[in-house]
Parts: structure tokens; sequence; C-alpha cells
């Protein structure tokens, strides 16, 4: 007893770490569509905006492509009819067996089953398979759909030119170095020209005496 609870303890433990995986690399924003894991579930990202992964998400992502939006159309009415017809068949399945299985007496024994409903049971367990395996088929055909709208929209978004190498975009406003980042080396000043000696005037001439006549 003690084991099967240490067991049990164990695999809640492992799925509730699996449902909190996440991906831990961003894709760069380059106008496409890609594919996240976010908890545990698949997320649709485009340029860092996240969608979630289902018929309105896909159609939010797709959106401005008319044939993708049309796979996305397509990809919502077959996940709508593969959930009904998994539905169907399996309340089917479930009447059928209800409607097939003998029933007892007040002794316990076993009633044999009449031929009506040996026969709507039969029917029963016959459409239900048809419907699973239908539900089945629209499904997959749905997530083609939902493949193709991500391909045709990424291949209709123009190709963006790439930051040449080294390339860093700039701030208005000065930001700090980064810790333990090395100060860039600041230039050597030049050098300042010789500065000329200044003239000075010559002094004046001492005053000549006046000639005896």
């Amino acid at each position: 007893m003690k084991r099967q609870r240490c067991l049990a303890v164990a695999s809640a433990a492992l799925l509730a770490h699996a449902a909190c995986a996440s991906t831990s690399y961003t894709p760069r924003g380059d106008g496409r569509i890609v594919t996240v894991m976010e908890d545990g579930a698949m997320v649709l990202m485009k340029d860092g905006q996240r969608y979630p992964n289902g018929a309105d998400g896909l159609k939010n992502a797709v959106a401005g492509n008319p044939v993708a939006e049309d796979h996305a159309r397509a990809y919502a009415t077959g996940t709508h009819f593969a959930l009904a017809e998994n539905l169907v068949g399996l309340g089917a399945l479930i009447a059928g067996a209800i409607v097939a299985t003998p029933r007892q007496d007040m002794a316990g024994n076993d009633l044999p089953v009449s031929r009506d409903r040996q026969v709507a049971g039969s029917v029963l367990l016959v459409g239900a398979v048809a419907a699973l395996i239908l539900s089945g088929f629209h499904m997959g055909s749905a997530q083609a759909q939902y493949m193709d709208a991500i391909n045709v929209y990424n291949d209709g978004v123009p190709p963006r030119l790439p930051a040449p190498p080294g390339w860093r975009p700039t701030s208005p406003v000065p930001l700090p170095p980064p810790p333990g980042a090395q100060p860039a080396p600041q230039p050597i000043p030049a050098p300042a020209p010789p500065v000329p000696p200044q003239a000075y005037p010559p002094p004046p001439l001492p005053p000549v005496a006046p000639s005896p006549n």
C-alpha cells in the first residue's frame, strides 16, 4: 500500500513537472509563425506575440492572407465535425453495449437477449465504430489544414533584410555599460600646435636734441 502511494505521488509530480515545461528559446521576429511550448501546451508565436493553439488562435495568426484564412476555416470546420462525430460514436458505443448486455432475473440468472435487442445493439455498435473512424479521418484532415494555413502564411511573408554585421540599435538615452564590461578606450587627443612668440612693438626712440645754429 505504501509503495503504491509513493508511486502515485511520483506520477503526480512527474505530470506536474511536464505541465510546467516551456521552451527556453524565443524565435526571432521575422513575421513568420512558429510553434513554442508554454506550461506544457503548444502555442503559436509571431513577432513576439502569442496565440492559443486552436481555431481562434490560428485564425488571428494568419489574418491578412486570404488563402491561409481559408485553410484556417477548413481546420475549424473539420475539428468541429470530428468532435461531434466522436461524441456520437462514444454515445452509440455505450448505448449498444447496454442494449446487447443480457439482463438478470431476481435470482441472478441471465435472461436470453431478444432478437430485436441483438439487432439494435449490433446496429449501434457498427454505427459507433463508423462514427469513430469518420471522426479520426476528419481530425487528420483538419490537422493537415492547420499545417497548410501556417505554411501558406509563412511563404507569403516578404523577406526582411538582415542587419549588417556588428550593427546594434542605438538608444537616444546613453545606457550604462553591462556589468563586467571593460570601458572602451578613450582616444588620445592630438598635441596642440606650438604657439608662436608674441611680437611686441619696438621701444620708442629717445628724443633728439635740437642742433645749435
